[in-house]
């Protein structure tokens, strides 16, 4: 069963094995289209929502309403309450937990919410596409490498972090990597972006379900110290090689392009005297998320 181990004032990682995926839990919501929602086949394509660091917040609720108002069904779930985790109206996870416990379970989560979806015949299991939002995105990414082409279409991975179970050495299916230009989420500076920062290896753990990839190589035992490649540079190298990702940037835009307005906060880590204050801008212009949801809608409709 997991749990919590605090490394340090205020902050854990999780140990211990990790819960399976239970269609029958209460925070898991198979969600199909609005009545209004123009149609999109005899079946809807499904697209499951892997939540960030905090758990489903606001912008994973808002990508279930807009997209369920396009025609899209959603699949949304806790995986931390799947884990016996109860932590609703506090910050232990948006600010006291590691990228890599958070993924871990977040993986494990998303990719048996995938072979669950597969059995569902209300949707159209030949147009299932993922989403992750950070700590999502960063599954996201991961999910790109295992699933099965005949199924899933796309993978949109937003503000994925460069730290945590790593990312893959190849992919299956095409994938946008998706980054307010604002997004300097858990950064040191206000200019310390997302999409190119670099971390220590240290930082990293694999994940047993996941695909090969950097996390093998730059880990605690491997490389501790030296640093991991930015989520930018893995991409681009990805795509010299002739996989399929390419990348959206937003303007007006900081991490979580759904998340609501842009908020120019901080964010602190930890408590007491061990405690870190790191940049935290989150949010974008309603023209920025509208303009997602348009991207992300243009991508379905054509295929």
């Amino acid at each position: 069963m997991a749990r919590l181990i605090e490394i340090r004032s205020g902050f854990h990682y999780v140990e211990g094995a990790l819960a399976e995926f239970d269609p029958c839990h209460s925070s898991v919501r198979l969600s199909m289209p609005s009545f209004w929602a123009k149609k999109l086949g005899d079946k809807p394509p499904l697209m499951i929502i892997a939540h960030g660091g905090g758990g489903p917040g606001g912008a994973e609720l808002e990508m279930v309403r807009r997209l369920n108002g396009e025609g899209v069904a959603t699949l949304l779930f806790d995986a931390y309450e799947l884990n016996g985790f109860r932590y609703k109206g506090t910050m232990r996870f948006v600010l006291g937990v590691t990228n890599e416990s958070r993924q871990r379970m977040i993986f494990k989560a998303t990719l048996g919410a995938y072979q669950w979806a597969l059995t569902q015949s209300q949707i159209d299991t030949t147009r299932i596409y993922v989403n992750g939002l950070s700590n999502g995105g960063s599954v996201a990414l991961n999910m790109a490498a295992v699933v099965d082409p005949k199924h899933v279409r796309m993978v949109f991975a937003e503000g994925a972090p460069s730290t945590g179970i790593g990312m893959p050495d190849e992919i299956k299916v095409p994938l946008k990597l998706i980054f307010g230009r604002l997004d300097n989420y858990g950064g040191k500076t206000a200019d310390d972006w997302m999409f190119s920062r670099t971390d220590p290896c240290f930082l990293n753990r694999p994940s047993d379900l996941a695909a090969a990839g950097t996390a093998l190589r730059c880990n605690p035992k491997a490389n501790r110290d030296a640093a991991t490649i930015s989520t930018q540079a893995w991409g681009e190298g990805l795509a010299s090689k002739g996989f399929p990702v390419s990348f959206w940037y937003y303007d007006d835009a900081a991490h979580g392009l759904l998340a609501g307005p842009l908020n120019r906060g901080m964010r602190v880590y930890g408590t007491g005297p061990t405690a870190m204050t790191r940049y935290g801008w989150t949010g974008a212009s309603p023209d920025a998320a509208n303009q997602f949801i348009k991207d992300i809608m243009t991508e379905i409709r054509g295929q």
